[in-house]
């Protein structure tokens, strides 16, 4: 730094202040909160794969017209849930083998399909009955977000 350039100002927020964070560098004092997607930018699967939050990857998607963001790897064979589907019902479907996840509580409802239904109910039993992290999130302004 020369003696011409003067450091960044640097505000001091109360301990109790949180931020809201649209992108890096820019807050405001409100509540804590990520963008994490643009609904319209869902798609008809009604999921993505949602990169570098603190959390990691997550899938992120609606359901029943709720917001919902999950870790986002398959219990079964670790596939990209955040590449797979909602389903008419509202869980979230595994692309690779249909695996079904109920994004509230983060539980399997339902075993791999195809090749591997004859093991659903030992996957579900085993692998399956450790629930996927599920985050808090709401919707603001056309996007999901994540918050708390």
């Amino acid at each position: 730094m020369t003696s011409s350039s003067h450091p960044p100002a640097v505000a001091t927020l109360p301990l109790d202040t949180t931020l809201v964070w649209d992108h890096p560098g820019v807050s405001t004092p409100e509540k804590s909160a990520l963008r994490l997607v643009a609904v319209d930018d869902l798609g008809a699967s009604q999921v993505t794969v949602v990169e570098g939050t603190p959390h990691g990857a997550m899938a992120v998607g609606i359901s029943a017209g709720k917001p919902f963001a999950v870790s986002n790897r398959c219990r079964h064979l670790f596939a990209s849930l955040g590449e797979g589907q909602m389903t008419t019902e509202g869980c979230l479907q595994c692309p690779w083998h249909a695996a079904r996840y109920d994004v509230g509580s983060g539980r399997m409802v339902r075993g791999p399909q195809g090749a591997f239904k004859p093991l659903a109910g030992v996957v579900k039993a085993t692998a399956g009955a450790i629930p996927l992290k599920t985050f808090p999130v709401e919707l603001r302004d056309g996007a999901i977000w994540l918050v708390g």
